[in-house]
């Protein structure tokens, strides 16, 4: 799987994955990176049969590759027995290529749409006044939902895990916080209609030198919008202490607002990133803190 010692910690009652109809928010920082995270999600799912949708807005294609074959899994045969599917949302954002005409062109399948009263659409009209923000989110929303409704007929059992890295790219990018959380809801109910889970990585600080009020406001109202909407959050961040040799930084797994699980434990712990693996430990039990 992925990294055995994480899955000790969050302790997810089915086979690792991330229990179905629920949300992750992993948010870390300038001087501490939570991708390591990612690539455990999206290993643990592969390793497991069940299918990822993995959207890149941060990095490209070869990234995850490199990284999946030092965890033992090949993204490129993952994705031929449809158990990966990459959405190059990097490439996209600046592309000036309708990227659903682009999608549709390189795939050939026959879906069937379905409606449900509980099922949140994301339209262009629900989106406010900027062109980009009505063509670019509302195309990998349709994106994502064809993926879906081509690859899983039954919702019985589908189990996919859609995977956002990361959200904040699209700040970056000029989309409004309001478009942005309108269109990770509708990817949010959508996903729980098919029993699968969502996973999303943020950066929960800002470089204030080059921040002003109004965009620090945005960043606070954005990250408090997500935390709401998840039941996990993993919040990774460097040491306090400062610069460890044997420590990397620290993850602390809470629960979040709509979190209801009896069985869930919070819990605060150490990690090492190492070439090939991720060893998370009891903080303060690493000789590098001893």
């Amino acid at each position: 799987m992925g990294y055995a010692s994480l899955d000790s910690s969050l302790s997810f009652p089915d086979n690792n994955l991330p229990p179905n109809k629920k949300s992750i928010l992993i948010t870390d920082t300038l001087s501490a990176s939570g991708n390591f995270l990612i690539h455990h999600f999206i290993v643990n799912q592969i390793k497991s049969d069940k299918h990822v949708i993995l959207v890149g807005f941060s990095q490209i294609f070869n990234h995850y590759l490199t990284i999946g074959r030092k965890l033992g899994v090949n993204l490129t045969l993952a994705n031929q027995k449809g158990l990966l599917s990459f959405i190059d949302g990097l490439t996209s954002l600046y592309s000036q290529t309708d990227l659903f005409s682009k999608f549709n062109s390189t795939v050939t399948a026959t879906t069937t749409t379905t409606t449900n009263n509980q099922t949140s659409v994301l339209t262009c009209d629900s989106l406010s006044d900027s062109p980009i923000s009505k063509e670019s989110l509302h195309n990998f929303y349709k994106i994502i939902k064809q993926i879906i409704e081509t690859r899983h007929s039954s919702i019985d059992d589908s189990r996919v895990c859609l995977i956002f890295d990361d959200l904040s790219v699209l700040i970056y990018s000029g989309f409004s916080v309001r478009d942005i959380l309108e269109f990770v809801k509708a990817c949010r109910m959508m996903i729980e209609k098919y029993n699968g889970s969502l996973v999303m990585l943020v950066h929960a600080d800002e470089d204030i030198t080059q921040s002003s009020l109004d965009d620090e406001l945005d960043q606070e109202i954005f990250l408090k919008s997500l935390i709401y909407q998840s039941e996990y959050l993993l919040s990774v961040r460097g040491l306090g202490s400062g610069f460890s040799k044997d420590v990397s930084g620290e993850i602390t797994i809470a629960r979040g607002p709509r979190n209801q699980d009896k069985w869930f434990r919070p819990s605060t712990l150490h990690y090492k990133i190492l070439d090939n693996n991720v060893q998370f430990f009891v903080k303060g039990f690493s000789q590098g803190v001893l």
